[in-house]
């Protein structure tokens, strides 16, 4: 059912295109994985705000089904696969070669049997590199697969403070409290240590959040609002001692001064914050904006490049001529940006392998129904130009349909006339169902190429 001399004699016929098709479906996946920005999103969750759907609502993953696999990822190995599968047969036979290879020894069978393996392996082999070059490209350019267990200011602390990192995670006042800490941490984040304050206060209170919700299962605010509540959990005391390095009596003292104060607990470092009048953060992009202009970038690179402006004082006049705002109030808007920045670098960036691996083989499983479909007309006709009447036009059609079925309402029911919808990337990354559609795709895919072979045995050709 296979032979070698075929298959070989194939490959060398067809490997440019398919290193071609190969190569330019890989950059393009690499290009949105490489150019991916985690400070850039958070930036776009945090002004969507809940209609985002959360502040890490939007990861890698989720950002590659909604386009590389909405569109390019399928467009470019579809074109390969119907080009493919029509040279391999029909091409073949219109032009006389097949009749040159039927005159050889080798049965009709193990010829078809292998332009068939061919064409499959060759879309294994394409998916594969994709899959494996988009890992390696997350890993390089985000370390996204193998995270460091500590972010790099945590070690370099640790390296000062002479202590373990795992402790200084535990303890993040100790940086706080130490000079020659802070002036390590800011050194490697590669940011200034007013950036560097308010990044550990914002820090902070996520760790005060996540560990006392574990410990008692409410949420923060409603345990520090309330000295009663507070003193009902006696776990919430030894942890604030343990953390802040105070005794019994100076975390009492220092929670009734906060509840004295506001009615809730707020951790703030030691910076001044100073409020603006009405639309602060608009008063704050139209100053982005001008000193965008003066670098000659966009306001989206400008907002993730904050710190120019402060580096430079012709950007920062811009900014401020352009806001009508404070020099105090606009670098206390940026440094605080900043800082939530580097927040999303550390929290915003997730990577579901499990997801990006479905997407890959979910991809492959819906090639390989369509090659299936190009396979099986380029068996059953002689003429190159009736097999890509239906090899080529019924997967186009599907693509089309997809795509009009996506643009409008009015054509959604159109959706269940393509094959493209048993490939639904947002299912994947969003927890949906789509494993029953993988059969189908699996199924369907060896069916086609069971009935091209088939054809191919008992049919007459031109020779």
């Amino acid at each position: 059912m296979f032979s070698k001399t075929i298959y070989k004699q194939t490959l060398k016929q067809n490997w440019k295109l398919w290193a071609i098709f190969t190569a330019l479906t890989t950059l393009m996946s690499t290009a949105i994985i490489a150019s991916f920005d985690p400070r850039m999103i958070a930036l776009a969750m945090e002004a969507m705000g809940d209609e985002a759907g959360g502040r890490w609502a939007l990861s890698l993953v989720t950002l590659l089904a909604q386009s590389f696999y909405g569109m390019q990822g399928v467009l470019l190995p579809l074109v390969y696969v119907i080009m493919t599968a029509n040279t391999l047969v029909a091409t073949q036979v219109d032009r006389g070669s097949m009749a040159y290879t039927l005159s050889t020894p080798i049965r009709r069978t193990k010829i078809i049997c292998t332009q068939a393996i061919y064409l499959i392996s060759a879309l294994v082999a394409m998916f594969t590199i994709l899959t494996v070059v988009g890992l390696g490209t997350v890993q390089l350019v985000h370390n996204g697969i193998w995270q460091d267990e500590h972010t790099p200011d945590i070690i370099a602390v640790a390296g000062v403070l002479g202590m373990e990192p795992s402790e200084v995670e535990a303890r993040l006042p100790v940086i706080m409290e130490s000079p020659e800490a802070m002036t390590a941490g800011a050194a490697a984040r590669g940011i200034d240590e007013d950036v560097y304050t308010i990044y550990l206060g914002l820090r902070l209170m996520d760790f005060l959040q996540t560990e006392i919700y574990a410990m008692t299962g409410r949420p923060l605010d409603e345990i520090m609002g309330n000295q009663d509540v507070l003193f009902n959990y006696p776990q919430v005391m030894e942890f604030m001692q343990n953390l802040f390095g105070l005794s019994q009596e100076e975390v009492d003292v220092m929670l009734e001064n906060a509840l004295a104060g506001q009615g809730e607990y707020t951790y703030e470092p030691e910076v001044e914050y100073v409020h603006v009048g009405a639309n602060p953060q608009e008063m704050m992009m139209i100053g982005m904006a001008a000193a965008a202009e003066y670098f000659g970038i966009t306001p989206n690179e400008m907002m993730a490049n904050l710190g120019l402006i402060k580096d430079h004082p012709q950007a920062m006049a811009a900014a401020l001529n352009a806001s009508g705002m404070e020099e105090e109030t606009l670098l206390g808007f940026i440094n605080h940006q900043l800082a939530l920045n580097e927040l999303a670098f550390d929290e915003g960036f997730e990577f579901n392998v499990g997801d990006y691996i479905n997407l890959n083989i979910g991809i492959f499983l819906l090639m390989f129904a369509i090659s299936g479909i190009s396979f099986m007309f380029s068996c059953i006709f002689n003429l190159t130009k009736n097999s890509l009447i239906f090899g080529a036009g019924i997967p186009m059609a599907f693509l089309v349909i997809q795509i009009m079925s996506q643009a409008s309402e009015d054509f959604e029911r159109l959706r269940y006339l393509s094959l493209n919808t048993l490939f639904d990337p947002i299912a994947i990354t969003s927890g949906g169902t789509f494993a029953p559609q993988f059969v189908v795709l699996s199924v369907l895919g060896a069916v086609l190429y069971v009935i091209g072979v088939k054809v191919f045995k008992k049919k007459d050709l031109p020779l």
